[in-house]
Order: structure tokens, then C-alpha cells, then sequence
């Protein structure tokens, strides 16, 4: 099949003429300046470090004005400097996967058994019509690459959902016992054992379950700590930042550390590769503030690859990166001696989060729970993490100041616990605060289930006061409030209420999962006290499970 190369001798960028557009920042071009790749524009570093050179492999856009992305190849480049960049042209074609249609997204290869293996993600053709996995091979690091099984190792028919892009974004990693690990998803992040012949699944797949996750995982190890670097935040509605977690095997358990970098210039997407060479460190990613010599400037399908020096600290967290214009043209530090970065709070599986007045609220006892623990007085949907898909925060829209569920209960009864199916965003502190109430709205007979608001009188939490509680970032899963200590509301039966979760507009603390339809028949779900619209539709529900003990005769 036709390969089209570029001359192998090309060193690109950085080594370019003084008089070439500049993207951003000084006048004069300097070996390692940011974007490190400026003959077109790419997407998805892949780092791999192989005998005495580092290979990139990245995603090509070509996208025009108007265009969203437009990806039809991947092309590699390598150095040995790290400054100055040879350029190897295409090294694989969307359509030479004969079963994809189109859509040359996130890559990357390995070297295993002599040989080099390319994962990337695509768009299968019929009748999946979704993206998906495919896997090519090559003798040499530089291509050309063919498809190594005539399907798709990974399709939307292996990680079932109602998204047609969950199957994107693969990173492998092998482990010093030889083992290889496949890892991708959106906005799940799977894992999966691969089998010796690169080609195949070697058992289960599993979940990682880490805050924020959205996509681009990147797998690596340093000493006995794995990582795992992703782009987040960007199902919540906010441009893409990088977090990473650490966990003592590539199975977990999983510790969030936080951000890493913050949003990229110009582009909302952001992609991880991290490699070490020549016992330095460094984060590959991308922005927008490339301008070609053709004058074609960096927009959200016009990406340029980047790079920066990666520092850990001396308990293995990793110091934050600032994205710079020098990148690598200034020499790496001599040591990692800055100030260790501040570390979150604590933040383990069921541990509570807050006591106050007896009561306590306990964070992601059960992450994506296929039902609710024990037996609920009521629910509004009997399966969260299969209906509750979309996130909402203080943030959504314009910024609202309440997220509420109205709800009824058949018989009366004192309110021991509320579950509430939520999690992700940046935690609350002084600038970020959450507070719950609770409102008896009067006798549901004559009110509207959806009505297009609900007043707020007295706050059975706590008078004019709301319940403030504190919450540490955790993977989506089930808050728990548990009044069992405390003076317990009685509920009525017949009356309808509303709980709400309240912040600062445009926070985001924390995000509520809502479903996309109609799950509860006798309430909605309610910002700044009026329905909540998704699409322009409304009758959607919070997912919310009220317990409760009945009342003595």
C-alpha cells in the first residue's frame, strides 16, 4: 500500500528559519521552544523511547475554518536531543484499518516481542458506526505500519453504553514482569490485560475510578509508583485540564493527586505523554498557538505539540507544570529541589467527610452504584449509574446557586439518610462552599410535579441556616448523609419537599448526576429553583434516595 515520507534528513522546527511565523511569545526561534513540531499541525503526543532515541508519534489536523477536527493520518517524529525534531511523514492512514471509515484520533506504540505495535482510536464503520480500538504492527519504530488483526480489538460492542465515543484514546503500558496493560475510554477509563501477542484481550476488563476523568489516559512507573495522567473536567462542562493518581500496582487502589497543568492556550483539549530519557523526565501535550508558514493559525482542530520538563518530588508526587514558550530550549534544572506542591486532603473511600450535630456525610461508599444500598423510603431512579449520564454543578449555564430534587414520600416517617449519586470537581473550601437544605413544600395534592418552581420557606436542616459540609475530590459514587445521631426530620406523607445542594455560581465543588429522561414520576429536578433543561427538554431528575424509619404509633 502507498506511504507518502517525507525525506528523512528533515529536521523540522527549530531548526527552521528565524523569519517563520511565530506562534507566541519571543521574536527568534530557539531549539526546544514550544510548539516543538511547526511543519503542520498535531494532536496526542506519544512518546517512545527506543534505544538511543525518542519516537513522537501524533495525531495530524487538518481541519479548515468551521471545521471541528479533521484527522485522516499519524505521522512520527524523533530526536535524540530533544531540541531538534526528524521528521518521518506519515507512518499510517486512517482507512489502511480497512474496517474504519475515518477519524485518525489518539495513538500510541510499543515495543514488545522485536516489534512495534500501533494503538489508535477510530471510527468503525457498520454497522457499529462508533469509535473503536485498532491495533497495526511494524519491524521498525518509524513504519510503515498494517493492521495487525483486520478488526478492531476494542469496539462499542466490547464496553456497551449509550455513547457512541466511549471506545477512544488508548494507552498501552508494560509492566517490568513483561505484562501489558491496555488502557483508553471516555468518559470511562477502562483497563484491560493484553496477551503476549499484542493483539488480543487477556482477560476482564476493569474500570479505574479516579475524580474528573475524562479522557487521554497515560500509564507509567517510576520505581514501584504507577501513574496515570488523564485530561479532565471536560464532562462537566469546562475545558480540559491534566490530573494524575498514583497507586502501588497499575490495578489500584488509586490515589488522586490533583492537577497537573492547567488548561492548554487556545484549545480545549489536552492530551498527556510521559516519557523518561537520558534520566530526564518530560510531559508531551498540545495547544492552539501555532501559526504555519502558510499563515493558517491554531484554532480547535489546528493543534501543536509541546513539551515541558517533568519534576517529582521526594514522596514520588509529581510538581506541577506551567506550560511555557521556552519549553526545552532552556537547559533542565539541576535538581527537583523546589517546594514539595500541596498535596489534597486525604481523601479514602467511605471516610467520612464531616461530623457536625450528629450528623455525618460519608463520600463514595459504592462508586458507580448499579443500585441503592439497602432499602430506600423512595428513589427517583432505581439504577444510577445507568441513568444518572450528566453532570451539573454550580457551574452549568450562566452559574446557578441550587441544585434541588422535589420528592414525595408514602408514609410518614423520620429521615435517617440521604444518598445522593455524585462526585468529581475541585472539593469545597472557603471560595467553593456546599450546604444542603431541605423544604416542606405542603400537600402534594393540587401541586405539579414539574412545576416551573417551588417556593423555599423554613429549612428543616437547620432553620434560616443550611447544613454546610466539606468534600474532598472522589471518583463519581454515593454520598451518603446519615441523620442517625442527630435530631431527625419527620417527613409526611402526601407532602412534597425539596432537597437542595447550594454553592457560589459558576463553582464546582462537586457535580450531582441527573438522568436524561423522566425517571420519577412525582418530582424534577430544579436550578436556582427552576426545572432544569437539557437539550431543551425538561423532566429530568436528580439521582436521590431518601431513607427513612417509620414513626412510632
Amino acid at each position: 500500500m502507498f506511504k507518502s515520507f517525507l525525506p528523512a534528513t528533515l529536521l523540522i522546527a527549530l531548526g527552521l528559519a528565524a523569519t517563520s511565523p511565530r506562534s507566541y511569545g519571543q521574536a527568534a526561534l530557539k531549539p526546544g521552544e514550544n510548539p516543538i513540531l511547526r511543519d503542520v499541525f498535531t494532536a496526542d503526543p506519544a512518546p517512545l523511547v527506543y534505544k538511543d532515541k525518542v519516537y513522537l508519534y501524533v495525531g495530524h489536523d487538518e481541519a479548515k475554518e468551521g471545521q471541528m477536527f479533521n484527522m485522516n493520518d499519524w505521522r512520527c517524529y524523533s530526536t535524540t536531543d530533544m531540541k531538534h525534531w526528524t521528521a518521518h511523514g506519515s507512518v499510517m492512514k486512517v482507512r489502511d484499518f480497512k474496517w474504519a471509515t475515518k477519524d485518525a484520533w489518539a495513538s500510541q506504540v510499543v515495543a514488545r516481542n522485536g516489534k512495534f505495535y500501533f494503538y489508535a482510536a477510530v471510527q468503525e464503520g457498520a454497522p457499529a458506526n462508533a469509535k473503536a480500538i485498532g491495533v497495526a504492527v511494524s519491524d521498525s519504530p518509524t513504519g510503515p505500519f498494517v493492521d495487525a488483526r483486520g478488526s478492531a480489538l476494542i469496539s462499542d460492542q466490547t464496553t456497551p453504553g449509550p455513547n457512541g465515543w466511549d471506545d477512544i484514546d488508548p494507552t498501552v503500558f508494560v509492566d517490568d514482569d513483561g505484562t501489558a496493560w491496555l488502557a483508553w475510554g471516555n468518559p470511562n477509563c477502562y483497563l484491560a490485560k493484553l496477551k503476549p501477542n499484542m493483539t488480543e484481550l487477556d482477560g476482564p476488563i476493569q474500570r479505574i475510578e479516579v475524580p474528573n476523568y475524562t479522557e487521554g489516559p497515560w500509564l507509567h512507573k517510576r520505581g514501584s509508583t504507577y501513574y496515570l495522567t488523564y485530561a479532565a473536567f471536560a464532562h462537566q462542562g469546562m475545558s480540559e485540564k491534566l490530573c494524575y493518581a498514583t497507586a502501588p500496582s497499575v490495578t489500584g487502589p488509586w490515589t488522586y493527586q490533583g492537577i497537573l497543568t492547567e488548561q492548554a492556550k487556545n484549545s480545549y483539549t489536552i492530551h498527556p505523554g510521559i516519557v523518561e530519557f537520558k534520566r530526564q523526565w518530560y510531559l508531551f501535550y498540545h495547544n492552539a498557538t501555532l501559526t504555519l508558514p502558510t499563515g493558517e493559525s491554531g484554532a480547535l482542530g489546528r493543534r501543536s505539540v509541546c513539551a515541558e520538563y517533568l519534576y517529582y518530588n521526594p514522596d514520588g508526587t509529581i510538581q506541577p507544570i506551567a506550560h511555557t514558550v521556552a519549553g526545552l530550549s532552556v537547559p533542565p534544572r539541576s535538581s527537583a529541589s523546589p517546594a514539595p506542591q500541596a498535596r489534597p486532603p486525604a481523601a479514602l473511600s467511605g471516610a467520612p467527610a464531616v461530623a457536625s450535630s450528629g450528623i455525618t456525610i460519608t463520600e463514595n461508599t459504592q462508586p458507580r452504584p448499579p443500585q441503592w444500598p439497602g432499602t430506600p423510603v423512595f428513589s427517583t431512579m432505581p439504577a444510577p449509574a445507568t441513568a444518572a449520564l450528566d453532570n451539573l454543578s454550580f457551574n452549568h449555564n450562566k452559574g446557578v446557586s441550587s441544585l434541588g430534587q422535589t420528592f414525595e414520600v408514602k408514609a410518614n416517617c423520620r429521615l435517617t439518610r440521604l444518598d445522593l449519586f455524585g462526585g468529581d470537581g475541585f472539593g469545597t473550601d472557603a471560595k467553593q462552599p456546599v450546604a444542603l437544605a431541605l423544604y416542606d413544600l405542603g400537600p402534594a395534592d393540587g401541586l405539579v410535579a414539574d412545576a416551573p418552581t417551588y417556593p423555599a420557606g423554613t429549612n428543616l436542616l437547620g432553620a434560616a441556616i443550611s447544613l454546610p459540609f466539606s468534600y474532598t475530590p472522589q471518583a463519581a459514587g454515593i454520598l451518603q448523609v446519615d441523620f442517625a445521631a442527630a435530631s431527625q426530620v419527620t417527613l409526611r406523607a402526601g407532602h412534597r419537599y425539596a432537597l437542595e445542594l447550594q454553592g457560589v455560581a459558576k463553582s464546582a465543588p462537586l457535580f450531582w448526576r441527573v438522568g436524561r429522561q423522566d425517571t420519577y414520576a412525582a418530582g424534577s429536578a430544579y436550578q436556582n429553583r427552576q426545572l432544569v433543561l437539557l437539550n431543551d427538554k425538561r423532566g429530568y431528575d436528580f439521582a436521590l434516595a431518601v431513607y427513612g424509619a417509620p414513626l412510632a404509633n
